[in-house]
This record gives structure tokens, C-alpha cells and sequence, in this order.
């Protein structure tokens, strides 16, 4: 058990009755964990396994093994909490100060979720190494659902006060108001919190006021429903009429706790209400003497209460229909939408109105289309319930007709207007001839007035069957679809070919039936022998386009092997310069004066500065091979080379290095050895000054790791992170750093040339890896690098 050990106990013999009690408490502190619900766990940070009770193994998916390893119960572990997790245990890992960590996070175990709350600490011996981490782990699960829901349902409450059009009240055993929503806030103008107690009756009018409490105070007294109207007023001066209601709530045991209620807005009833209360015969007299139909309509079966002429005359009745269905006094409205429509109205209560519907209705003893302007209008009582519909219409069936043949010769007007050297033709379908322009009897070498099995047979075989069906769509769905078609003519006589886009417009009748096509004709024949041509010099342009790339990467070849070259040339001459500066310095720095020395040693150092320069382009330059030999490389043993080589600089800085296990990678050991000694030298350099600079190399294993997808290539991949505690940077320098020559500091104050990270980015995408970067100003940075693991797999 993680609270006691008998390892624990040194230097010390226990009699029996000690080692008695020491059981008994063990067995009482073991009882009141399982009582409580708590599983103990105690990680042994040097073997890497996990000992834990019954409940741990049961909570992590481990029944009957008391001991397993970080890697197996990371795998129970949702895969949404790793990173969670694993920041919680390295916080109390690695804080100086509070070694303990409280993280809630999920199990997955045959597919069910499990939350778990788990709180534990660090051990560290004497030299300050962690050997023990242990703590207790208990099933949440329910506490946590149970908080989601009660978080659901007040976010639910919120947003049905916030939606429902009406404004929500309730009130404590006194009657005193203690909470109203926003709507009441809205309706009135004012504060919430001024409407508690009985300041709500503040917001009603001074003639409403004194019956609105009187009411509300004989409801309350007597324990019944409430039920009330009265008028408030905004602070604007507006006035509203409210209906406000109410119900006794009482608790699980039957004891009185206030009142609950609501408040509806009814202005607009009340105003209908007022506007109707003229007379029975007056309202009939106008309905009666009106110049256009009114009908009026009651009881969901849509009975006709009354018609008066002009709705008789539309409908080619007589007043023997009042008193019946709709649906029986005029069965041709079957299939029609008007019956749903104002069974629809009187369900809702919203007016319908539209300023053009079609309907079908007898003329005589045939039916013909109309078309009409109507309003269906919902009439109420004054508990805003639906007892009619008031029916107004106006026959607009000329003036549809008119707009509708003036659209027909606009649409002609237009297609000859947009288009230039149109040809114009019409298909009459009563009797199937067609009427070409002197354009188009040209093109086909046939008489301006054909019939239309002559005409089909100047259309390209090719083409035949999509413009017959073209056609005949376009005949079918009258006005909605017109036809548009490209097709190939060929002259009677001479063969000619053209190539001509048509377009048509279907003419209908007063009943709607199709009996003619109008439109034109273009020849596009020149058009698309230019696009043709256009899409051959495309497909020029775009081979020279390609060898001209291929001229360019041999030109960039050529550069890099000119860059490398004189880069090699100009360390000759600077080798030179810091020579004679040697020599001079030597020889006759006891002559100069001490500005003479100074200047010296700047030549000097802006000569090494160079130097140093030359040598870190040249292996940028080398990174830029496109293909470098790959092989397994140990992360381990180079990461051992580079601290062989940085040993005199580890050893004068005020270091701790910690190296943890690292993986095996795919890889070129020349770039990667690169790669670590710049993030070393990073580390060193941007050490902090007033204390010790922490710097920690870990990795990844290989049983943490699953197939991942970095730049286009899937593979397994390892990590590597370089940590240290310096000086760090702002959050927003995260990418400027791996810029060539890019600097967060000046050059007198930290030594380099701007290209150390930038050598890193290059390697890390050399090997189709990625490096992300963290870092807190005067806390520290940490670099991570994802590595492939295998060689690249093909993508699935």
C-alpha cells in the first residue's frame, strides 16, 4: 500500500504487539479507501511498473494483475487525456516546490468511458532523484454526467426564458416576487431586480394597479390559480396589454413554496378584440357591398359561413354552397393547395396573403385557369382562438395574361439585342412548321417555311438525339425551362458544316398549353475554332513552361555549386587576415596604442564573426541535397558524441543536464548529429545568469508510438524534446526563430550567426519530420522534434 511499507521502517525492531497494531491500522486505513470508493496506486519510477489494489485494477481494465507497466495503462487511457495526463505527472515532477498533482481524466475498457479523478506525488531520495510516485485514484463517473446535465439543463432553462414569448415569474410563501425573466425587463424598460418583492406592480398603470394586487392577493390567500389582465407601461410611455397566470407550486412533501407563473402579451388580441366589436349586420353589410370577393369561413372543416356576390360570381355559384364544406361545395378544388392552406391558418392563426396564385375553377361548364390577389386573415375571440377566416380576393387573370404575352415579345426583344448576327426562328406545334430568318435559310440552304422533319434532318446525326430531347423538355416544362442547345447544321447542298448555339422560349395559351416555339440562332463556328487554337497554345505554354522549370533547377544547381565553392575560396583569405592580425599583434602590439589594440581585436573578432558565417552557410548548403543516404540511427549515441565535443562549454556554464532514453530513428547521422548540437548550443547559450540552468533531453519508446501522417508521408514516428530552463522568448517570435539570419538578441551581447535553427527546420525536413517549439519568457523553452521511426509507407 502506498501509505505504509515495511521497507519504509530502518533501523528499527518491532515487537509483536507493534507489528499487530501496525496491521490493524493498515487494515483500517485499507477499509475506509474501499468504503470510500478509492483505489491506491504506487508507480516504482525505476523499474517502471505500477503496483496497485483491487479497485485500481479494476477502474484501469486490469482484473487480477496487481502489477503492470506505464505503457500498458497508458493504452486504457482516452486518447483525448494523454497529453492532459502526462503535463499533470511532469508538473509535479518537475516543480521545486509542490510535488503533488489532481487531474481528472477518462479509461476506455471494452469500448465503455469511465471518468476518473486521480491525485498522487512525487518521491525523491536524498541526491534529488525520483525513484516513487504514488497517490489514489477514484471512480467519478457519475459526478461527472450528473454535473453535465445540471449544466445542460440550466443552460436549457436560460435559453427557453430567453425564447418563450412570454415573460416567466415566481413568487416566495409571502407573494412576494422572487424572480421575473428578461422578457418581463423588455416589456417594461426597466431593471430586473426593481421587479422583485412587489415592486412588479410598479410596471402596471395607476387605473390597473389597485384590481391587478386585489386579484393576485384573494388568488394567493385561497392557494388557487391565478388569472389576470391589466395594462403596463414602458418607460418610452407605451402601453401593453398583459394576460398574467399563475399556479400554487408545493414541494416533494407538500409543503406550499410560492407561486410559478407566466405573463402573455395579448395586445394585439385586444385590439382585434376592439376593432371587432362593431355589429353583426354592419360587418355583413360592408362584406355584402364590397366591389371585390369576401368570403368567411368557420370550424376546422372550412364550412362556408358566408360568400357574398362577387365571390359567388368567381365561382360560378349560387348561395345554395353557404352553410357547406368547401371541399364538397366546389369538388374542382381537389388537388388544389387552397383547402390545406386555410385549414393551415386556422390551426396556426397566421394570415396568408399572396399577390399571385393560379387556381383552376368553371367558366360555364368547362375548367380554365385564373389567376387571383388574395388574403386569408385569421379572425379571434377574445381569448385569441381562431372562430374564422375572413376570404378577400381580387381577379387578376387579364393582367397576368397581358404581362404574360408582353414577357413573351421582351424575351424576343432581348436574345435579338444581346446577341450580334443572330438568325430568328419559330416552331409552330399545331401544325409542326417552322419559320426561319433569311440567316438561317442561308445556313441550311432551305426555304424560309419548312416543316420540321425537313429541318431535323440538317442536324449532324451526332447531335439529333439531344436536341429532339432538348425540344421536347423544353415543350413539357412550358416557361420554367428553356431551351439552350449547341449543336452542328449541315447545308443542303454545299455540305457546309456550322457549329450554332440555339435558344427558345415556350410559348403557352390561356389554358396553359404549349403551342409554339420562338427563338434564335448564332453561328459559333469561328469561336470555337479560337478556343480550340487557345487550348493549343495553353498546352505550348505549358510544355515551355516546364522546360523552363527545368532550365531554372539546373540554373539553382549551378548556384549552390557556385555559393560552395567561393564560400571554400573565402576562407582562404580570411585565414590570411587573422594571421597577420597574429602576427601584428605578437610583434608590435607593444608599439600600438591602446586604440590601435582595441581596433585589432575588432578586426579579429569581425573576421572570426565571418569566418564562422561561411562555415554555417556551407552546411546549410549541404543540407540542400535532394537525396541524402538513410539508415537506423541511435539517438543515444549522439546524443553521447555531441556532449563529448560540447564538454568544455557544458563544463563552464552553470548546467544540470539531465539525458533520459532515447529512441532508434530513421535517419542521416551526419544532419541529425548537426541538429543536436545546435539545440545543445541553443540551450547553453540562452542560459540564465542568476541561476542554474536546467537542460533535459527525453524521448519517446517505441510501445508509446502509433502511425502518424507528417508531410504526406505515413510512417511511425519517434519524438525527441530538448528542454532547458533559460532565458526564454515571447510566444509570437515561435516561427521568426527559425529564420535564416533572424536574431532575438544583439551579437555583442550573444554570440551566432541567425542560422543554427534554420539548420535544424532544413534536417528536420530532410528526414520528412517536424520540429514545434514552446517557450515562456524567462522560464525556459523546449524544442520538439517528431522523427520517422521506419522507412516512409506507401499511403493507404
Amino acid at each position: 500500500m502506498p501509505f505504509s511499507s515495511t521497507s519504509d521502517i530502518r533501523d528499527e525492531q518491532l515487537n509483536p504487539s507493534t507489528l499487530h497494531q501496525l496491521h490493524e491500522q493498515g487494515e483500517h486505513y485499507r477499509y475506509a479507501l474501499e468504503a470510500a470508493g478509492v483505489g491506491t496506486w504506487d508507480w516504482n519510477m525505476l523499474r517502471q511498473t505500477i503496483h496497485w489494489d483491487g479497485l485500481c485494477q479494476e477502474l484501469f481494465g486490469f482484473p487480477n494483475e496487481s502489477t503492470v507497466t506505464y505503457t500498458e495503462v497508458i493504452r486504457h487511457i482516452h486518447p483525448d487525456d494523454h497529453v492532459l495526463l502526462r503535463q499533470a505527472i511532469r508538473a509535479a515532477i518537475q516543480s521545486p516546490h509542490n510535488r503533488t498533482c489532481d487531474v481528472q481524466f477518462r479509461t476506455i475498457i471494452d469500448g465503455k468511458q469511465r471518468w476518473l479523478d486521480g491525485k498522487g506525488k512525487a518521491y525523491f531520495d536524498e541526491e534529488n532523484r525520483l525513484y516513487r510516485f504514488a497517490g489514489i485514484v477514484r471512480d467519478v463517473t457519475e459526478e461527472v454526467y450528473t454535473r453535465h446535465i445540471l449544466q445542460d439543463n440550466a443552460s436549457i432553462f436560460t435559453s427557453i426564458t430567453q425564447a418563450v414569448p412570454v415573460a416567466l415569474w415566481m413568487s416566495d410563501q409571502q407573494g412576494y416576487t422572487t424572480y421575473t425573466s428578461k422578457k418581463w425587463a423588455d416589456w417594461t424598460g426597466r431593471d430586473l431586480d426593481s421587479h422583485l418583492g412587489l415592486g412588479w406592480l410598479d410596471a402596471i398603470v395607476m387605473e390597473d394597479r389597485e384590481q391587478a394586487a386585489r386579484v393576485f392577493q384573494g388568488d394567493f390567500q385561497a392557494r388557487r390559480p391565478h388569472r389576470s389582465e391589466f395594462r403596463i407601461k414602458h418607460l418610452d410611455g407605451s402601453i401593453r396589454w398583459v394576460d398574467c397566470s399563475g399556479n400554487p407550486h408545493y414541494d416533494s412533501n407538500g409543503i406550499f413554496k410560492g407561486y410559478v407563473g407566466a405573463v402573455l402579451d395579448i395586445t394585439d388580441r385586444v385590439i382585434t378584440q376592439q376593432k371587432l366589436e362593431i355589429s353583426q349586420d354592419h360587418f355583413y353589410n360592408l362584406i355584402w357591398q364590397a366591389p371585390f370577393a369576401i368570403g368567411l369561413y368557420v370550424t376546422e372543416d372550412i364550412r362556408i359561413e358566408m360568400a357574398n356576390d362577387a365571390l359567388l360570381r368567381m365561382w360560378s355559384k349560387d348561395s345554395s354552397v353557404i352553410g357547406k364544406k368547401l371541399g364538397d361545395a366546389l369538388p374542382e378544388l381537389k388537388g388544389q393547395p387552397f383547402e390545406a392552406i386555410l385549414k393551415e391558418v386556422y390551426r396556426t392563426g397566421i394570415p396568408y396573403e399572396t399577390q399571385e396564385e393560379r387556381a383552376e375553377l368553371y367558366d360555364g361548364d368547362r375548367l380554365r385557369p385564373y389567376w387571383f390577389k388574395f388574403t386569408y386573415k385569421p379572425l379571434k375571440n377574445e381569448r385569441g382562438e381562431v372562430w374564422s377566416i375572413l376570404h378577400m380576393a381580387v381577379d387578376i387573370t387579364e393582367r397576368v395574361l397581358a404581362r404574360q404575352k408582353i414577357a413573351d415579345a421582351e424575351a424576343n426583344l432581348r436574345l435579338a439585342i444581346d446577341t450580334a448576327e443572330l438568325g430568328t426562328w419559330h416552331l409552330d406545334l399545331r401544325d409542326r412548321t417552322l419559320s426561319l430568318s433569311d440567316r438561317i435559310s442561308d445556313w441550311l440552304g432551305m426555304e424560309p417555311v419548312s416543316n420540321l422533319e425537313s429541318i431535323l434532318l440538317r442536324i449532324h446525326r451526332k447531335d439529333l438525339e439531344h436536341v429532339g430531347t432538348s425540344l421536347n423538355r423544353a415543350i413539357e416544362a412550358g416557361y420554367s425551362e428553356p431551351c439552350n442547345e449547341e449543336f452542328t447544321i449541315v447545308h443542303r447542298t454545299t455540305g457546309q458544316q456550322r457549329i450554332v448555339h440555339a435558344q427558345a422560349r415556350t410559348l403557352m395559351d390561356e389554358d396553359g398549353v404549349a403551342y409554339a416555339l420562338t427563338g434564335t440562332a448564332q453561328d459559333i463556328t469561328n469561336q470555337k475554332l479560337v478556343k480550340q487554337e487557345l487550348e493549343r497554345l495553353v498546352q505550348q505554354r505549358t510544355e515551355a513552361l516546364r522546360l523552363s522549370n527545368l532550365e531554372l533547377e539546373h540554373s539553382n544547381e549551378n548556384l549552390r555549386q557556385f555559393a560552395f565553392v567561393a564560400s571554400h575560396d573565402l576562407q582562404e583569405p580570411l585565414r590570411k587576415i587573422q594571421s597577420f592580425i597574429t602576427l601584428l599583434y605578437n610583434s608590435d602590439a607593444k608599439q600600438l596604442s591602446s586604440k590601435g589594440v582595441s581596433t585589432l581585436d575588432r578586426i579579429h573578432a569581425s573576421a572570426s564573426r565571418m569566418s564562422t558565417l561561411i562555415s554555417d552557410l556551407l552546411v546549410f548548403s549541404s543540407l540542400t541535397q535532394k537525396e541524402i543516404p538513410m539508415t537506423e540511427v541511435s539517438l543515444s549515441k549522439l546524443v553521447g558524441e555531441v556532449l563529448e565535443d560540447l564538454e568544455e562549454s557544458i563544463r563552464q556554464a552553470n548546467v544540470q543536464l539531465d539525458v533520459g532514453p532515447l529512441p532508434i530513428v530513421w535517419g542521416n547521422a551526419s544532419q541529425l548529429k548537426q541538429l543536436l548540437q545546435n539545440f545543445l548550443t541553443n540551450a547553453l547559450k540562452f542560459g540564465a545568469s542568476d541561476r542554474i540552468n536546467h537542460i533535459r533531453i527525453s524521448g519517446s519508446e517505441a510501445a508509446e508510438e502509433a502511425p502518424e501522417t507528417f508531410n504526406g508521408f505515413v510512417r511511425r514516428y519517434h519524438w525527441i524534446e530538448i528542454s532547458d530552463s533559460g532565458i526564454g522568448f515571447e510566444p509570437t517570435y515561435q516561427d521568426r526563430i527559425f529564420q535564416m539570419f533572424q536574431r532575438l538578441h544583439s551579437k555583442e551581447k550573444y554570440e551566432g550567426t541567425g542560422i543554427g535553427l534554420a539548420v535544424c527546420r532544413k534536417v528536420a525536413e530532410n528526414h520528412q519530420g517536424s520540429i514545434t517549439v514552446s517557450s515562456i519568457p524567462d522560464q525556459g523553452t523546449t524544442f520538439r522534434v517528431n522523427l520517422p521511426a521506419t522507412p516512409p509507407l506507401p499511403m493507404s
